[in-house]
């Protein structure tokens, strides 16, 4: 039962360019990059989510509770 606890709804935390691969696998990692950048600056709810968990828009890494909230906004990717 305590090892149902442990496992967090959160996901990890993830390397920005690695979720942008994820959203879009068949775009050079760089070109995916500046999409997943684009569809943030859009979408105003994610960016102001991401702006209260202090996201910054050079940051190469996102922290577990900014991922969630990307997942969450932009839903899971591939689906």
């Amino acid at each position: 039962m305590n090892e149902e606890k442990k496992e967090s709804k959160h996901p990890g935390g993830i390397y920005l360019s690695d979720l942008a691969q994820q959203y879009f696998p068949n775009n050079t990692p760089r070109s995916a990059v500046s999409q997943l950048h684009r569809w943030i600056a859009l979408n105003t709810e994610l960016t102001r989510r991401l702006k209260e968990l202090f996201y910054k828009p050079r940051q190469r890494a996102l922290t577990p509770l900014q991922h969630e909230a990307v997942l969450e906004c932009l839903g899971e990717p591939g689906a």
